[in-house]
């Protein structure tokens, strides 16, 4: 009797245990999605509020075939912001790398090696995505094509997403990829006399325009005021039409500007004009905001050609990463005492003279 009424109900039995087998994958699923959907969101959570702890942003322009110049600065220069501690609640600055000490990277300084991947084929990107899973320090952005003719707009685009996601920002420090920075010195200054940057310690290196109560920024750097426009060649620039010289503006090899300007720039970055140079293009759009101290300081050696090498430079710009490795060998050999192994001047630098007209600026 009992096999007679299984065999009539065999099909029925059959999709019952078929349907319950099944209501159980799906809850699962649906608890597994639950779980993962609750992850993703404390991972965005975290993030932003890891970002939101960042005060020093170091803005590297690099290009997407560079990583060997990326790979000197992580291996150089971008250690020395362990040099940088906190005590107290204050930020000091003390000598502390060796060859061999391992340093967990401070919350409140990020460096970012940004490059426009526009265009860029699958195998150039899948190679770019390895490198960030190794050191997690570029900021690729799709919104452009990376080249130099862009470079003004990858500034652009780049405080535009500073300005969104770094919230306790305090400044940037920006550079390109062949720049040497003692980023340790530099913030050390910024903690100790900023934005003011009146300080006795520092006034034989740097000039700026005017004193004031107080002031709303800072835009930190070699400034130049005569640069006559490029009509042709790599630098020309086409749209220029202000005036015969380019408006005084920090040379690009490596500046410093305040929270203020990244945000003045990035909130209206759809709307600012631009040219070929982006150090010029920062130029014209800070040249119109009040209260910005604008601060010349012969410690950036940040021109075209470099001017030769000074222990109390800052920055050395147009350093191949076999330069950047006897600098940094030379630093660590000698405690932080000094950058040069032999001190040389090739060319003159020059105090800015903001109370002349910009021609007359820099002789």
């Amino acid at each position: 009797m009992y096999v007679s009424l299984l065999l009539r109900y065999k099909s029925m039995i059959l999709a019952s245990i078929f349907f319950f087998y099944l209501g159980c994958g799906i809850t699962l699923n649906s608890l597994r999605l639950e779980c993962a959907d609750a992850h993703t969101a404390k991972d965005l959570r975290d993030t932003k509020y890891g970002l939101g702890k960042i005060e020093y942003a170091v803005l590297v322009l690099s290009g997407p075939n560079n990583e060997a110049k990326r790979d000197a600065i992580r291996a150089t220069w971008m250690k020395f912001s362990n040099n940088i501690f906190v005590e107290n609640g204050e930020k000091l600055y003390k000598w502390n790398h060796t060859w061999t000490e391992h340093h967990v990277p401070h919350e409140f300084i990020k460096f970012y090696f940004v490059i426009g991947t526009q265009g860029l084929s699958e195998t150039k990107l899948t190679k770019l995505h390895t490198e960030n899973n190794r050191s997690n320090d570029l900021l690729l952005l799709d919104s452009f094509e990376d080249s130099y003719k862009n470079l003004a707009i990858k500034m652009l685009h780049s405080l535009k997403w500073l300005t969104t996601n770094l919230s306790g920002l305090k400044y940037l420090i920006k550079c390109d990829d062949d720049s040497f920075v003692r980023v340790d010195l530099i913030i050390k200054d910024l903690e100790a006399y900023a934005p003011e940057m009146n300080a006795h310690e520092i006034s034989e290196y740097v000039t700026y325009k005017k004193d004031l109560p107080s002031y709303k920024g800072l835009y930190w750097g070699y400034f130049d005021g005569r640069a006559r426009v490029y009509l042709n060649g790599k630098w020309q620039e086409k749209d220029w039409f202000l005036c015969d010289n380019y408006l005084p503006y920090a040379l690009g090899g490596g500046y410093v500007i305040s929270r203020s300007i990244v945000d003045f720039v990035g909130r209206n970055a759809d709307i600012l004009g631009h040219y070929n140079s982006e150090d010029v293009s920062m130029g014209v759009w800070t040249a119109s905001l009040d209260g910005m101290n604008r601060v010349h300081d012969v410690r950036f050696d940040t021109e075209w050609k470099t001017r030769g090498c000074s222990t109390q430079m800052l920055v050395r710009h147009k350093q191949a990463p076999a330069d950047m490795f006897q600098l940094y060998k030379t630093l660590v050999h000698s405690h932080g005492q000094k950058l040069c192994k032999t001190e040389t001047i090739l060319r003159k630098s020059y105090l800015y003279k903001w109370d002349v007209l910009p021609s007359m600026c820099c002789k």
